[in-house]
């Protein structure tokens, strides 16, 4: 073998062994770091996709939390719409109860003044009458009124009588009667003339008023004109009801 082989087969040899050693003594403590790198970037890429997996799922829960939100909320805008249109629907009927009790206490009100109206023109028309009636009375004062009257008392007092006993009686007149007057009285009275009593009551102004235990029997002035007052305000009275009504 010549020295040249000899010196490429050393080379060579020193070229593996340098190889060996470098190998051993730089290339695994990089082929470990590598290793490691590796398991770190596997380790935070698994981490990455849990992260991701996690957030996924974080999103979908929101996502389901904003649906059952807008569920609620919704739900609540329909409770409170209603809850607002029934409380528009109190105000409106309880506007409407209100303005008809206005209606009906002016209406009352109305009626009360129109009575009031009617019964103080009814107490001056009355009056009117009264007064009327007892001047015309008045002027008609004389023996036929005072006659003319008491033969209405005796009509009065022979239909009460065949009723019944008339006893006790009281006699009023407007003046002191005479004994033809009494005479009249007592044939109408009958047996009840016997313990009649008499007085004088000048508001009668004319006529006799003669109290029994059938009733009374007013044949005088003031009474002609106090029955005219009754027919008077009760006719006002049925007029005005057959208004209002």
């Amino acid at each position: 073998m010549s020295a040249g082989w000899v010196t490429f087969f050393f080379e060579a040899a020193n070229f593996v062994l340098l190889a060996g050693l470098l190998g051993w003594l730089f290339f695994r403590p990089v082929r470990a770091a590598l290793e490691r790198r590796r398991s770190a970037l596997e380790g935070e890429q698994r981490a990455a996709a849990d992260a991701r997996a996690e957030a996924a799922r974080a999103l979908q829960a929101a996502r389901a939390q904003r649906s059952d939100l807008e569920s609620s909320l919704e739900a609540l805008r329909e409770r409170v719409q209603r809850e607002a249109e029934s409380e528009r629907g109190r105000l409106v009927e309880a506007a409407r109860a209100e303005a008809q009790r206005e209606r009906d206490t002016l209406k009352a009100e109305l009626v009360g003044l129109r009575r009031a109206q009617a019964r103080s023109l009814a107490r001056d028309a009355v009056s009117a009458a009264r007064e009327i009636v007892v001047r015309l009375l008045e002027e008609m004062e004389g023996p036929d009124l005072e006659a003319s009257l008491r033969a209405v008392a005796c009509r009065e007092l022979e239909a009460l009588r065949a009723a019944g006993a008339l006893a006790p009686v009281v006699i009023e007149s407007a003046r002191t009667l005479d004994e033809a007057a009494l005479e009249v009285l007592r044939k109408a009275l009958g047996g009840a003339a016997a313990d009649a009593l008499q007085r004088v009551d000048p508001a009668l102004i004319a006529g006799i008023r003669v109290l029994t235990a059938r009733g009374l029997v007013d044949a005088s002035a003031a009474g002609l004109a106090a029955q005219a007052e009754r027919v008077l305000v009760r006719r006002l009275e049925n007029e005005q009801a057959n208004h209002d009504g």
